[in-house]
Parts: C-alpha cells; structure tokens; sequence
C-alpha cells in the first residue's frame, strides 16, 4: 500500500513539474489566446475577419513550432480540426473562412516531429483553385487545395509511411466536395504522393468525390473491413449526368483496399460486414 501511494506522489510531482516548466506554460498562454481568436473568428456578430485571421497567423505558427508543441494536446482548438496520426508524428492544423457563401479560404500547417522532442512546421497555402473533378494533380504546402481535413490513416508498406488524408471542402451552396490524399513525409518535409489510387485501369493522385449539398454522403475508414468507405454518388436522374451538384447516394457503399502501397477500388462493399 505505501508503495503504490509513493508511485501516486510521485506521478503527481511529475505532473506539477511539468506544469511549471516555462515553455508549457507559454504553450497553455498561446493556445488560450489562439481558442479566444478563433471563437471569435466563428462568431455571428464579428464583421471583419482579416485583423483575427493575421493575428491568428502571427501567434500560430511560433506556438506551433516551439519547444513540447508537439506533445502538447491543443484540445481547446475545438473550433478547428487538430488531427494527429496514429504514429504519432505527423498532426495536421486545418480551418476555414467564408468570404460569401459561394467562396472559402482555408488554412493549415502541418506539424512533424523531429528526434528529442523538436518539431518542424509547414504552412499550407491554399492556391484557390477549382477542386472540381480534379484527379491529377501536382499539390504542395506552397500550392494546396484548400479543405479541411478530418482524418489520418496510417499505413506502413516496405518501410515507408504512407498518412492517408480525408477532407472536406464546402466548394459553395450547390454541392460538397470531400477528397482522399496521400501525404509521406521525406526529409522531414510533407509531399503530397502521386498516382497511389487505382480505380479501374487508371491510377490517380486522389479521389475526389462532390455532391448536392441538400443530402448527406459520407466518406470515412472503417476498421471492422480495413477500408476506407464511401457512398456510391449518382445522379438525381440522368439528365444529370456529369452536373455533380445534382449527385447523391444511392445506398450503395463503395470502398478502398490498401496494397502493396496502394488504394485499390473496391465497387458496392457488403454493408454488413461494416462497423
């Protein structure tokens, strides 16, 4: 009994050690200044966002890069999406502005850890460019489709680490947009993988999936089947075909089947054996 008390005192002294380092106590200062600017970035009442935004930008980035950011939860960020990989070495920062309601900007940094505890950051630079339809592409941090990403998917193939991203961009008020990227992480830096999706006889650098914004359509991994899943999108009728705005689910389930280092398509998944 007074061993497992000692154990106890001595966690507990651990956590109060912690506490008082200065560099977490500069940590817990900026992520509350940064969970005040950003509830304020989504208030109904704010009437102009960029003196927030360029606040925001100035105190992020230095946050995020400094000493025990890595380790440090930034659980009160909850206005954004603060996702971490399985690995524990990649955490992507991703959020949004609505210029009007047929236009977003969206934003992010990319956080990799590096040995003893040391952390680069990457910003992400949304270049503004029509998502729609695009398959093929040449994307970086410097030049990204701007979106918000909800997931990372870990997976590992003949000693690389593949992060496999989903996203969602509002695109405007006729239809959604959701994505599936691959990102590895070479020298330290984020690159954005090409040609990793065989769907058909064709690979493609993602998948790419957009439709009416009146229905829902979800996109997520399951782990019961190891997939990534995804609702099979048709035209409201066929004189739709190709208006993407008047696409939904036909409640059929469509998947991706990781192999050999890449997503294999997989048509109408039995729904049964999902989670």
């Amino acid at each position: 009994m007074a061993r497992t008390v000692s154990i106890l005192l001595l966690i507990l002294l651990s956590f109060s050690v912690q506490a008082q380092k200065p560099e977490y106590l500069d940590l817990v200062k900026a992520e509350a200044e940064l969970q005040d600017l950003f509830n304020q970035l989504y208030s109904d009442t704010l009437s102009e966002s960029e003196a927030v935004l360029t606040r925001i930008r100035e105190i992020m980035p230095v946050a995020l890069e400094s000493d025990g950011a890595m380790q440090y939860p930034w659980s009160s960020l909850n206005r954004i999406g603060v996702i971490p990989s399985d690995d524990g070495n990649v955490r992507i920062f991703t959020w949004h502005v609505m210029d009007d309601v047929d236009n977003y900007r969206y934003f992010g940094y990319i956080q990799v850890s590096l040995k003893k505890g040391k952390v680069r950051l990457y910003e992400m630079t949304d270049n503004q460019k029509e998502q729609r339809n695009v398959r093929k592409l040449q994307q970086s941090t410097e030049d990204w489709y701007g979106k918000l990403y909800y997931k990372i998917i870990t997976r590992n193939y003949k000693r690389k680490t593949y992060y496999t991203l989903l996203g969602m961009d509002f695109n405007n008020t006729r239809s959604t947009i959701k994505t599936i990227e691959v990102m590895t992480i070479q020298r330290n830096k984020p690159l954005f993988a090409r040609e990793l999706f065989f769907v058909g006889r064709d690979n493609a650098d993602r998948i790419i999936l957009e439709y009416s914004s009146q229905v829902a359509s979800s996109v997520r991994y399951d782990p019961g089947v190891e997939m990534i899943t995804f609702d099979h999108l048709v035209p409201f009728h066929p004189i739709y075909n190709g208006n993407y705005e008047f696409y939904g689910p036909d409640g059929s389930i469509d998947g991706l089947e990781f192999d050999t280092g890449t997503w294999i398509f997989r048509e109408d998944i039995d729904a049964r054996n999902l989670d």
